[in-house]
């Protein structure tokens, strides 16, 4: 049996490498890795807890198969914040003008859906229930 230690990384294709970079880092926080090299022009990869983001730039006409709710393949990637900072964190979504797709605090995990700048879903969800626990 395979033993698998978690999520390394999840690698998005981009069609504007230095903008998707803006928005990953100035919106959601994210810095580029000191643990893998940086290819600029072609791929970054972002750090990520203890796994990464690969910004990797897309070739043009070459179709497009965005994360999103239609069709098979990706659907989104979740990024992970404390319940505390929920909150705050969904309305500097809302001051930076990024439209929130769905929103929804149930019993054990909270959500918020959103687009980056090529369409791709996003999510940042809390476990409240779990940082209670720890705290």
């Amino acid at each position: 049996m395979i033993r698998v230690l978690g999520i390394d990384h999840a690698a998005i294709n981009v069609g504007d490498l230095e903008k998707s970079l803006e928005f990953y880092t100035r919106v959601l926080g994210l810095k580029v890795s000191g643990r893998e090299r940086q290819k600029p022009g072609a791929e970054y990869f972002l750090d990520c807890g203890s796994s990464l983001i690969g910004l990797i730039q897309g070739a043009e006409g070459e179709g497009r198969h965005l994360l999103q709710d239609k069709g098979l393949g990706g659907n989104h990637v979740a990024f992970r914040v404390n319940a505390g900072d929920f909150d705050g964190t969904v309305d500097e979504l809302k001051k930076r003008g990024i439209p929130i797709l769905y929103s929804k605090k149930r019993e054990r995990s909270w959500s918020v859906y959103f687009l980056d700048p090529d369409g791709n879903k996003l999510e940042i969800t809390a476990w409240p229930l779990e940082d209670n626990e720890g705290g």
